[in-house]
């Protein structure tokens, strides 16, 4: 089980790494950002159970595409790449939509030697 400050950490991550906006990273939660930026400086409450599963989707993917590219570059380039196993959509817009979890679930086949 993680913490709400890890979760948190990881979608400060995503925005500094990999160039996911805060409005982008709301979305991909089903927030706005007004209350993203409120988790984020711990300010007005913390996320209720179903934010914080989203949160950890978000952290779960992160840790499966640090497995899987050694190097930052190489894994921003996988999510603006289109993939045909997401009907040539980009990773990063599967997350956007809220779909983080398809994502993953490629990377986890990825990491394990399965060929997409």
């Amino acid at each position: 089980m993680t913490t709400i400050v890890q979760d948190l950490a990881a979608l400060e991550r995503l925005h500094e790494d990999f160039g996911f906006r805060y409005d982008e990273l709301a979305q991909a939660l089903n927030t706005n950002e007004t209350t993203l930026h409120r988790w984020r400086k711990g300010v007005g409450g913390e996320p209720t159970p179903v934010y914080v599963k989203r949160l950890e989707a978000l952290k779960a993917f992160l840790e499966e595409l640090d497995a899987l590219f050694a190097e930052g570059g190489a894994a921003q380039a996988w999510l603006d790449r289109p993939l045909t196993v997401l009907k040539s959509q980009t990773p990063r817009a599967m997350i956007v939509a809220g779909h983080v979890d398809r994502v993953t679930g490629i990377l986890y086949a990825l990491n394990a030697g399965v060929a997409l």
